[in-house]
């Protein structure tokens, strides 16, 4: 990963089907579902996100199509409603990939079919976040093509993240960021993301709890720092958004060409407004079934290759 605002060329993505029929009113809690879904509306509003990626360029790669001869991957993901969220199983950085590491149990395991297409694709598998450390693919946001932020929240613990750093920092990213949330809190890219070197979007009250550490290669102890002045440091300017547009998924964003595109829901209309005044055209679908799932076009691209 060159950063988390480069151009999108290549991207892992799955593309739903008879799993989802796994999501009754009694696993909603195992699958993260606000309820069942109807399968077919599903998978056609998947589609249209599909086309929206084609149209702008961006090569997609469905899993069961780099999986199409292994019968076992195949067998495993038609009782896997989640894998549609391809981001929260892997993160693939300039040397190769990390397989993460699901907190839902509903999840755990996941991670695994990535690791079999990553074979496939020929790309390094440079190690993994193993139980009892948790960290989920949402949860780590580049910032720059010097800087890994990884949250500490309800899907992801201080082990996680230290098992990352020591995977990436020195090699990846000279500097690490430590990221806690407050409780309730999912993942960093409900409430953040990078749109461009020194452009944001950010739900400024979630930052405002705990100072963040700072690790710096080549350096014993990291440095505390609140995470809004660190965005502040590095010349960022932040759109800021309110608790309804953080509902609406408006930080779950992918930008699909830099400092020009983007794809992203249509629930937020001020700040994509705001997004589009600073020159990045925000193609947007509805999210009304996809976000039933609780992830956006951010939670179901896993980017293989940034440019």
């Amino acid at each position: 990963m060159r950063s988390g605002y480069g151009d999108l060329k290549r991207v892992i993505m799955h593309r739903p089907g008879e799993e989802l029929g796994k999501v009754t009113a009694n696993t909603l809690t195992e699958f993260n579902f606000d309820s069942p879904v109807d399968v077919e509306a599903f998978a056609a509003d998947y589609d249209a996100l599909l086309d929206t990626f084609h149209q702008h360029g961006v090569e997609t790669l469905l899993l069961t199509d780099i999986l199409a001869d292994d019968d076992d991957a195949l067998g495993y993901i038609r009782h896997r409603p989640n894998m549609t969220y391809t981001r929260d199983l892997a993160t693939v950085f300039k040397r190769g990939a990390v397989l993460m590491g699901p907190h839902l149990r509903g999840r755990w395991g996941d991670q695994a079919m990535l690791g079999r297409a990553f074979k496939r694709l020929g790309i390094p598998v440079l190690g993994a976040i193993e139980q009892p450390d948790f960290l989920e693919g949402g949860g780590v946001i580049p910032i720059g093509e010097d800087t890994v932020a990884a949250s500490i929240c309800d899907r992801a613990n201080e082990n996680g993240t230290r098992a990352l750093r020591e995977i990436v920092l020195g090699n990846d990213a000279q500097y690490f960021l430590d990221v806690p949330l407050p409780f309730g809190e999912i993942h960093i890219d409900g409430t953040f993301m990078v749109l461009d070197e020194q452009l944001c979007v950010v739900h400024a009250p979630t930052f405002e709890v705990f100072p963040c550490r700072l690790y710096e290669t080549g350096k014993s102890e990291p440095r505390h720092i609140m995470f809004l002045d660190f965005l502040a440091e590095r010349g960022f300017t932040c759109i800021t958004f309110d608790d309804d547009e953080r509902d609406a998924m408006c930080a779950n964003v992918t930008i699909t060409r830099r400092g020009q595109s983007a794809i992203g829901f249509a629930g937020a209309p001020r700040v994509n407004a705001e997004i589009e005044s600073h020159g990045i055209a925000i193609t947007t679908v509805s999210g009304e079934t996809l976000a039933l799932g609780n992830g956006g076009p951010h939670c179901m691209t896993c980017p293989v290759l940034v440019g």
